[in-house]
């Protein structure tokens, strides 16, 4: 485990991700969705070089495979909370996430594909054995895990976008303004929910 987060902080620092790997100091488990491994396609590491014949800018092509692995992790989390969340409140949440990430990561994909970055179709290691203690979760621990983790997620997936209202690419800049929106509504929601949650 210490091995493979080691690796994937060096490929982060290499690419000069400035997402976070941190840990939400509440949950030992808790993990958040948006500085994934983006460098793993179909399960293998691959060098930031394809960047390099794409449409785009090196900080693009970094928004677009940070974006799809967050978004990616964000789906995925959605699905094990509307089976183990115990709150309706919380089911609805992640209904809401399922619903608007699956949208913005089709969008995001076919904008990664229109300029030749080649995005994340995997998540990384820790991702996966995150979602995976998740699943063992249940009820009100299951409930204050993924609420804490969603409001973690979605500050830093708005910081996220809000670099990617600075990029000189057009296409890149109005997503990132149109997808803010409902991110920032998310991170709202969320704050909101953990506030009441008992």
């Amino acid at each position: 485990m210490k091995k493979v987060f080691l690796i994937g902080t060096a490929i982060a620092l290499t690419l000069s991700f400035q997402a976070c790997q941190t840990a939400d100091k509440k949950s030992s488990t808790t993990k958040d969705s948006v500085s994934g491994d983006t460098t793993m396609v179909n399960g293998n590491h691959v060098v930031g070089a394809e960047s390099t014949e794409t449409g785009v800018d090196e900080e693009g092509a970094t928004f677009l495979k940070s974006a799809a692995a967050g978004g990616m992790m964000e789906v995925e989390a959605a699905k094990i909370a509307q089976k183990n969340a115990s709150n309706s409140t919380v089911k609805d949440f992640a209904a809401k996430m399922l619903a608007d990430h699956t949208k913005a990561n089709k969008e995001l994909k076919t904008l990664a594909l229109n300029n030749k970055v080649i995005t994340p179709d995997s998540l990384g290691a820790e991702e996966q054995m995150h979602l995976k203690e998740m699943k063992k979760m249940t009820g009100a621990s299951f409930d204050k895990h993924y609420m804490d983790m969603m409001v973690t997620d979605h500050d830093k997936t708005v910081n996220l976008f809000k670099q990617g209202l600075t990029n000189k690419d057009q296409d890149i800049k109005a997503f990132a303004k149109k997808t803010l929106v409902v991110i920032e509504e998310h991170d709202k929601m969320a704050k909101d929910i953990v506030a009441n949650l008992k």
